[in-house]
């Protein structure tokens, strides 16, 4: 099997958005309709971040790390995901705008970004107790426990990639267990679950990468409300060099798997 680059995980100070070094306050926040998006680099490891398209918007917020820990903030790109990079992007503001969009004048929306570069279910980062799970639904938690009108409106979910390359011999059963336990520990048996699918250009070239992009498209097949962003359908989202980080999806591809993501979230509420 051919490995792929291991990710390094670099916490880069930003100044985009104008984001407060020291003594954060919580921004001022209205019902809010809560998003956690988790899983490894590919929920915010796009490259081409372009200030006009992935620009913020009035009314979505992210719950901070960092000098902004546990704060509610703007949610600019890059948003505050454990291994944020000052030219990369994710899905996420791309959903919460068309969520913001769909549920207009119904309140505002909050982003909790957990995403974390090259981590996985086989080298304990992601099952229940471990380091990036609990930090997950610590997070959740706080934020419908201190605003008692948020809703927890989806779970956006990406990995797989570090449990291909460390070869997890039972990574359905991984996967399963976490939607389960994740469902429980933040007290939402039936929230909305979207995952995503690997970058198909990548995936192909591997018959081991194949098996487990297969496992990650059956989900909803065995858990109710659980969505499947295919990155092949409507069509095969590519890049112009596929061969560039190969393994991460670049910022308009990005874009584009906000839409699916989104796209699945109203075939289940809808």
């Amino acid at each position: 099997m051919r490995t792929f680059p291991i990710f390094i995980s670099i916490i880069v100070i930003l100044t985009s958005c104008k984001k407060p070094k020291v003594d954060c306050t919580d921004l001022e926040i209205i019902a809010p309709k809560v998003i956690l998006v988790a899983g490894q680099s590919n929920t915010h490891a796009g490259l081409g971040l372009d200030a006009s398209i992935d620009a913020p918007e009035d009314g979505i917020y992210q719950l901070g790390r960092f000098s902004n820990d546990m704060c509610i903030i703007q949610a600019c790109e890059p948003l505050d995901h454990h291994t944020r990079t000052d030219d990369r992007i994710g899905f996420a503001l791309t959903f919460a705008k068309l969520l913001k969009l769909h549920q207009e004048g119904s309140g505002d929306i909050l982003i909790v970004p957990s995403g974390f570069g090259g981590t996985g279910f086989i080298d304990n980062h992601w099952n229940k107790g471990n380091d990036l799970y609990q930090d997950a639904v610590m997070r959740v938690n706080h934020v419908l426990t201190k605003y008692p009108d948020a809703v927890l409106s989806a779970v956006l979910w990406h990995q797989g990639e570090t449990d291909i390359f460390l070869q997890n011999p039972d990574y359905q059963a991984s996967l399963d267990q976490f939607i389960n336990d994740l469902r429980t520990d933040i007290g939402h048996p039936e929230v909305p679950l979207i995952v995503g699918g690997m970058v198909p250009y990548w995936v192909d070239q591997e018959t081991e990468r194949q098996a487990v992009q297969a496992i990650i498209a059956s989900t909803p097949q065995r858990h109710l409300n659980v969505g499947y962003a295919d990155p092949t359908v409507p069509f095969v989202i590519q890049k112009p060099d596929n061969t560039f980080d190969e393994i991460h999806f670049n910022a308009e591809g990005q874009r584009e798997l906000g839409q699916r993501y989104f796209a699945e979230y109203l075939e289940i509420v809808e």
